[in-house]
């Protein structure tokens, strides 16, 4: 048997025959042309093929499920965007090139530009500008259509280097019963798809999938991140006992979602969403989360020429405390470095992991961290005086790594005018040294998040954007378990809420590890919410505890996961 360990991006267990998919993203560009073209007549043809893409968009977007339809939606803000037409407009005029060519270059270098964010929600963007730049070729007679996914054989395991939301979008129901990719990411819009489709998929599985043969038998699993070929007969029979219990345990998980999450010993341990937008912020509630945990900002930033107003603000913080039933956790602005705005005129850093971003951006910036803060104080206020509910709202600082940083933004907020009730100010433990250094914060804030994406990509000097090193970024490994804990004990010892945030929230299997190490707020993707709460609700103090204590003392990130299948 040959087993590709990714990492899981939609959840459960799929056996199937390989199909293999190889139209990838791939943007032809037309050879430059020793004939002078009509910069007119390019930029009318440009902007008769973005009238065609939109019509296309917008039928897609009606006869398509809410969430294909809100990624569809975003496409056509893309389209439209300013950037993008005026970036086509002047490599057309100023640079004399036709209209396929300047949508190429434009298209790939937005590309790239996103792909190098470290943020994984932004990186996943890319393929979304790479399917609007291929609709856009199509129709300047630049590029052909890609190879239909609408006549695939039953049962199929779909294998590819990446899939755009186009692509997802023509699978026709129960054909594709599992995705395997070689790159990509857990938030590109082909995870959102495919969780939304109920499809396991597994990604960053490197280029060595690619080269298997069709119709082998293979078994997806989008909970561990695995694709097996090659199982015996035993093996899959196994694997088929386990999609069992699995749509079993789901079933039952997703009756008592809105139930709380309360362990056998009776400790209640809060489990929230993550959540990217306002479409997600507003479909929370369904999933059974115990409100927002994690509120990523950087979309109402991205793309602008200035930073929205604080009343601008104001109003998206408002509608998202009314759309809470009774927690919201902001994370102030995280960009800087790998993640640049465009409205702050920020030098070229040669390593921006380590460079100026974060809260160090917010430091240099200090208007941007008033603005928000403000913002979401009055927007509490308000809702707060309109209504009487009492919504818990919280703002977090992002990228912390030492004491001086929490002073000087304390001081910087505490210039303003309190509100009615002050906001709760916490930190994200994602740098070792804050970790490290927990005992000393925790007394300074209001509360604490581990954030273990980042955390796990720090500690062990690993890319987790990167598909060919990602799964070397183990939250697992023993040095992050071991870091976690001491963030979790400073907050018990000055008595502090500690909640944790990362992807690995959501893996049902280590819930019990978490809750051992200390962790008593969990925030997850919304798909994973209700089968979360339902592994906290199997789970004793004394059972969790124990398996922490075993997990500290190993030496390694697949010591700690067998230990844990054994359990």
């Amino acid at each position: 048997m040959k087993s590709f360990s990714g990492l899981p991006a939609a959840p459960g267990i799929a056996i199937g025959g390989i199909t293999i998919h190889r139209s990838a993203y791939h943007l032809p560009r037309q050879e430059d042309s020793t004939t002078p073209c009509d910069p007119n007549e390019e930029w009318a043809a440009f902007l008769q093929a973005q009238e065609k893409v939109d019509a296309e968009l917008g039928e897609l977007c009606s006869r398509s499920t809410s969430v294909v339809a809100e990624i569809f939606s975003a496409h056509r803000m893309m389209l439209h965007d300013d950037s993008l037409s005026k970036s086509i407009h002047a490599s057309i005029f100023e640079n004399g090139n036709t209209a396929a060519v300047a949508t190429h270059d434009v298209v790939e270098e937005l590309g790239d530009l996103f792909r190098s964010f470290d943020d994984e929600y932004f990186a996943g963007r890319a393929a979304d500008i790479i399917d609007l730049g291929q609709r856009l070729l199509v129709h300047l007679d630049a590029a052909v259509d890609p190879v239909s996914l609408n006549e695939l054989p039953p049962d199929t395991i779909l294998v590819a280097e990446d899939l755009r939301p186009s692509d997802l979008a023509q699978l026709s129901s129960g054909v594709v019963v599992g995705i395997a990719l070689a790159d990509s990411t857990p938030t590109a819009h082909s995870a959102i798809l495919a969780r939304s489709l109920g499809i396991p998929l597994v990604c960053a599985l490197g280029s060595q999938v690619l080269e298997l043969r069709p119709n082998q038998l293979a078994v997806v699993d989008g909970n561990a991140g695995e694709l097996q070929v090659g199982r015996s007969d035993a093996g899959i029979a196994r694997m088929k006992q386990r999609r069992s219990d699995y749509l079993e345990t789901q079933a039952t998980a997703n009756d008592r979602a809105q139930q709380p999450a309360v362990t056998l010993d009776g400790l209640l341990i809060p489990v929230r969403g993550n959540v990217n937008s306002p479409q997600e912020v507003e479909s929370a509630a369904h999933s059974g989360a115990d409100g927002i945990g994690l509120l990523r900002t950087e979309y109402l930033f991205r793309g602008r020429s200035s930073a929205p107003s604080e009343n601008e603000q104001r109003e998206v913080y408002a509608k998202f405390i009314e759309q809470t039933h009774d927690h919201l956790t902001v994370r102030a602005l995280d960009a800087g470095g790998d993640k640049p705005v465009r409205f702050l005129p920020l030098r070229h850093e040669d390593n921006p992991f380590l460079g100026l971003r974060g809260v160090r951006l917010l430091i240099e910036q200090p208007n941007l961290l008033r603005a928000q803060y403000r913002a979401l104080q009055s927007a509490a206020d308000e809702m707060r005086a309109a209504t009487g509910r009492q919504v818990e709202v919280r703002f977090m600082l992002p990228m912390i790594s030492s004491a001086e940083e929490v002073r000087e933004v304390l001081r910087i907020l505490g210039e303003l005018p309190r509100g009615q009730n002050h906001i709760p100010i916490g930190i994200m433990i994602e740098v070792p040294s804050a970790a490290l250094i927990a005992d000393n914060l925790a007394p300074m804030v209001d509360f604490l998040s581990i954030g273990t994406n980042d955390l796990a990509q720090y500690v062990l000097a690993t890319d987790r954007t990167n598909s060919t090193v990602a799964r070397m970024a183990d939250p697992l490994h023993p040095a992050v378990l071991r870091l976690i804990k001491m963030a979790c004990d400073a907050g018990k010892a000055h008595g502090r809420p500690v909640s944790l945030c990362g992807e690995i929230a959501g893996d049902v299997a280590v819930i019990p590890l978490l809750v051992g190490l200390g962790v008593r707020e969990l925030s997850a993707p919304l798909p994973a919410v209700p089968l979360v709460k339902q592994a906290i609700r199997t789970v004793s103090m004394d059972k969790c505890e124990s398996l922490a204590c075993a997990a500290l003392a190993c030496s390694t990130g697949q010591e700690v996961r067998a230990l844990i299948e054994e359990q």
